[in-house]
């Protein structure tokens, strides 16, 4: 294994595989981290679509979507995209910040761990992209008996579901726990 510093990533000289990657600037990923939390409350509550069909026309967001799911008969499908579009996009945006905030200004967090516990558990229930490709899917399907408009929701669900993957790509436990330890 080749250890050039300068280097984005390290692969093994055997199998060529990347063994390491270079972790992204704290300072990035506290950006991404507030980024992703300004877009939040715009992408569940504006307007994702809006379907007219003759003189009628309605707005869906998130949070509507959520209560016409359970309003008919769906429960445990509107649990669902809470968890995985709502709960767990906020707690890894939250945990994020509370993680990188003070780490940025040289201070050790006090619940490290717990942090860390908390993002390895939420990590595999944010699945913003899902949410997208339905949206997407309801698009094509619907478009064809009615008039669909997509509203300004949809590009700030976009853009959180990129600052999500950009802040997901950018952690790094090691360069966390480094910079934890050479904090104050």
């Amino acid at each position: 294994m080749h250890d050039d510093p300068s280097a984005k990533e390290i692969h093994c000289p055997r199998c060529d595989n990347c063994v390491r990657k270079k972790s992204c600037p704290l300072a990035f990923s506290l950006g991404l981290a507030i980024a992703a939390l300004i877009m939040f409350i715009p992408a569940i509550s504006l307007p994702i679509l809006t379907f007219e069909l003759g003189n009628d026309a309605q707005q869906g967001t998130t949070l509507s979507a959520l209560y016409y799911f359970y309003n008919d008969g769906y429960p445990e499908l509107s649990l669902l995209v809470f968890l995985t579009t709502v709960l767990a996009p906020f707690v890894q945006i939250i945990i994020s910040l509370l993680l990188y905030f003070p780490l940025n200004r040289n201070i050790k967090p006090k619940q490290m761990k717990i942090y860390f516990k908390i993002l390895y558990h939420v990590r595999h229930w944010v699945m913003l992209d899902i949410y997208v490709i339905a949206v997407l899917i309801t698009y094509i399907k619907l478009s064809a008996i009615s008039e669909l408009l997509y509203g300004a929701g949809i590009v700030m669900f976009v853009f959180l579901m990129l600052f999500s993957f950009m802040l997901r790509y950018c952690f790094s436990a090691t360069a966390l726990w480094k910079a934890y330890h050479d904090a104050r």
